[in-house]
């Protein structure tokens, strides 16, 4: 193979593959799927797609080799491939977050919004957590909670939220948690908890990232 011919062909297949990633709704499914397997009829409940179009956009990540699939009776099943672009993925947002100006606009207007400002990073988290001062609340779906959570956290979906305020303490510092740093969950716990006098931050990402961490370090 001749040297262009080769360098044609390898910078084709990284097009093809930053070519799938480049769709908004195919974003948003990496980050259902993120949160543990879900069948094509739960990223239609959660995206609000059609049926059709996110059977379509996951057989082009599938395609990709971006997520896998698995058959269970007449359904089919999807999760993303591995840890590893996990983890790719969460740079690709981190270094958006850090290099795109509108991107910090938009979030810290959404976070003004709900008077969560103030989030705790993962960091801040361990300490916390050491010290034992704090209650951790996921807020996802439950059936997220149950694919994986962070260790000690209280699963309190927010539908259920308002009716749960008497078992949350109103004597430790609470922090809730949802799918990442543009999830909108752990936002609203926090609106709706500061304003009925709980002490209540949020986690400035999510499970996902929590998760990729503890891979790393261990």
């Amino acid at each position: 193979m001749k040297s262009r011919e080769f360098k044609n062909a390898m910078y084709d297949g990284l097009a093809r593959l930053i070519k799938a990633l480049a769709n908004p709704n195919r974003l948003e499914i990496i980050e259902m799927l993120s949160q543990g397997e879900k069948s094509v009829e739960g990223v239609v409940k959660t995206t609000g797609l059609s049926f059709a179009n996110a059977s379509q956009h996951l057989q082009v990540l599938k395609n990709n080799n971006i997520v896998k699939a698995r058959k269970d009776g007449y359904y089919v099943y999807y999760s993303l491939v591995n840890d590893d672009f996990l983890a790719l993925y969460q740079h690709v947002i981190k270094y958006a977050m850090s290099e795109i100006a509108e991107l910090e606009k938009i979030m810290n207007r959404q976070r003004d919004d709900n008077k969560s400002n103030d989030a705790v990073s993962l960091d801040d988290l361990e300490i916390m957590v050491n010290g034992q001062n704090v209650m951790l609340l996921d807020v996802r779906p439950s059936s997220e909670y149950e694919s994986g959570h962070i260790t000690g956290a209280m699963s309190v979906p927010m539908g259920e939220l308002m009716e749960k305020l008497k078992v949350l303490p109103r004597e430790k510092e609470i922090v809730a948690y949802c799918r990442g740093p543009f999830c909108v969950l752990a936002d609203e716990a926090v609106k709706i908890l500061s304003e009925k006098g709980y002490k209540i931050r949020r986690l400035d990402e999510g499970y996902p990232e929590w998760k990729i961490r503890q891979l790393q370090t261990n």
